[in-house]
């Protein structure tokens, strides 16, 4: 089988190249933000769609216009890569699986692809148009290179090699109930887990490093709002704060990526329940999408499903109709539960157990109940 994996560097760069990676980001945005203009024109006054090609064919004009000859020093790939993403951006749109695309914004979220045409030698990369930058190889690259994308986090930037490794197809993990687990994720607890035939209690705390660190970020916020727009200060406020973010994304990685290595190393059969996680973060009811969004589940659950996959182990979801958290694990009795209240109190069995607990082993077994079917299907059909 084929794998899709990025291996990530932190660069080395002297001040010319930051300089030259700043002015392709820049570049990018400008292309972008340009491109996005004139879908939006066309279709406030004629309904119609500009397509990625007629776009892609203005770029040869538009470098050979006055205002915008500097495009010439950049890497057209790069340019035509920033069109293909705002191209992406409004397919999903148009799908209604993502919202309307928005204009970028200086210093958030800078980044360039190439598609073709790096190489790499040791601890070096070959950027066309850029030259021979250092990273700090902290682990060897696999597969075959596809493509490079140059990123920036807070004041430091970063290489990512997206490659395709052919891997034989793992075998499948044997279906062994004792290995299994039952992942039921929350806030006040990151995770409560039901392991094994026994449904041996794990619980998880939830490390919070966005509010653990929301005093200091509110300082540099403030900070930053009381320096002139521009000047020198509100550069070096502004770097600070991007800086305190970038610590903190960097921290919910390796978190994320240590759980989900464990579980997927200990367990045979992984079972986790099915989220809509873009309408809880929309449901104004409980105003939770701070703390939500500092979770990072839809990070963790697709850690957990693509190492699975690699390893042969049987990711599953317990689907979103189950009613894991209403229905009591003991009995199998259904009833309405308040999120307020953290005790299952089962009114048929009287049984008295954590709600979060309880739907975890509700998980497990919803989960590895459909993945018997799942195995059971392909006999049947022969």
């Amino acid at each position: 089988m084929i794998i899709r994996k990025a291996f990530k560097y932190k660069l080395k760069p002297n001040a010319e190249q930051k300089q030259q990676f700043a002015s392709f980001a820049g570049a990018c945005r400008y292309v972008y933000n340009r491109g996005l203009a004139q879908r939006k024109q066309a279709y406030q006054e004629n309904k119609q769609n500009i397509s990625y090609y007629e776009q892609n064919k203005e770029l040869t004009l538009l470098k050979q216009q006055k205002e915008s000859t500097w495009l010439k020093t950049i890497h057209s790939q790069i340019l035509q890569q920033s069109l293909k993403d705002l191209n992406t951006a409004y397919t999903h749109y148009f799908k209604k699986t993502n919202a309307h695309p928005k204009f970028k914004a200086k210093g958030i979220h800078d980044s360039f692809r190439y598609p073709q045409g790096v190489k790499i030698q040791d601890d070096k990369a070959y950027l066309p148009k850029i030259g021979w930058v250092r990273y700090i190889k902290s682990r060897e690259m696999q597969g075959t290179l596809k493509q490079t994308t140059i990123i920036r986090e807070g004041e430091r930037w970063y290489i990512s090699f997206s490659c395709e490794i052919e891997a034989p197809t793992p075998n499948p993990a044997p279906l062994d109930e004792n290995k299994a687990i039952g992942i039921d994720v929350g806030l006040t607890k990151y995770a409560t887990c039901a392991i094994g035939n026994s449904n041996k209690p794990l619980t998880i705390d939830p490390p919070k490093y966005y509010h653990r660190l929301l005093p200091r970020l509110r300082i540099l916020q403030k900070r930053l709002s009381k320096k002139q727009k521009g000047s020198n200060n509100w550069k070096k406020a502004k770097r600070q704060l991007y800086k305190l973010h970038a610590k903190i994304k960097h921290a919910r990685e390796n978190f994320t990526h240590q759980l989900s290595t464990w579980i997927v190393k200990n367990h045979n059969i992984i079972c986790v329940e099915t989220l809509n996680i873009k309408a809880l973060l929309q449901d104004k009811k409980y105003k939770l999408a701070r703390y939500i969004s500092d979770a990072s589940w839809r990070q963790f659950l697709t850690y957990l499903k693509y190492k699975a996959q690699e390893q042969g182990k049987h990711y599953i979801e317990a689907g979103a109709y189950n009613p894991t958290t209403k229905q009591c694990s003991t009995c199998g009795h259904k009833q309405e539960i308040e999120l307020k209240q953290r005790t299952y109190s089962c009114k048929n069995c009287s049984l008295e157990l954590d709600r979060d607990y309880n739907s975890s082993i509700n998980i497990k077994a919803a989960g590895t109940s459909a993945l018997k079917k799942l195995v059971e299907q392909p006999v049947r059909a022969a």
